[in-house]
């Protein structure tokens, strides 16, 4: 389900994904491109019930395959640290999807984790481990 605190953060991702274009100077197109990605990268929760939301990378990617989506395969494998897929695109979701917040604000990586640890009642130290916050901080973002 597609609750109002996801699409606020639907809307923040999208936001963010298209100044982040913008900033490398990418064409108007591609910061189009950028902010649709945005608005689609969690669509999977659509499909889901809470059990099993952390699918939702996967069934919202094979949804959007489904649709001849460009950009499936980013919506697919973001959130996995060293996915066998890689683009530009996926690194720019993946930083920008934990760098917002569930009420659409940008926070840094940590404030991302103390939301997550708070809201999902699991320990800082647990999501630190987590292979997707350790690539994005090994790559120096906090």
């Amino acid at each position: 389900m597609i609750t109002d605190y996801r699409k606020k953060h639907i809307f923040g991702v999208a936001e963010l994904l298209q100044k982040y274009g913008k900033e490398r100077n990418l064409p108007e197109e591609k910061c189009n491109e950028l902010y649709t990605l945005g608005l689609l990268h969690d669509i999977g929760y659509a499909f889901l019930d809470e059990k099993d939301y952390a699918k939702h990378n996967i069934v919202g990617g094979q949804a959007l395959q489904n649709q001849g989506y460009k950009f499936w395969q980013e919506v697919y494998y973001h959130g996995i640290a060293n996915s066998p897929y890689q683009s530009e695109y996926l690194v720019l979701l993946n930083l920008a999807d934990m760098h917002i917040d569930s009420e659409g604000n940008y926070v840094t990586l940590n404030g991302r984790l103390e939301e997550l640890s708070k809201r999902n009642n699991v320990k800082i130290k647990d999501l630190d481990s987590f292979p997707i916050v350790q690539e994005l901080k090994s790559k120096g973002f906090n």
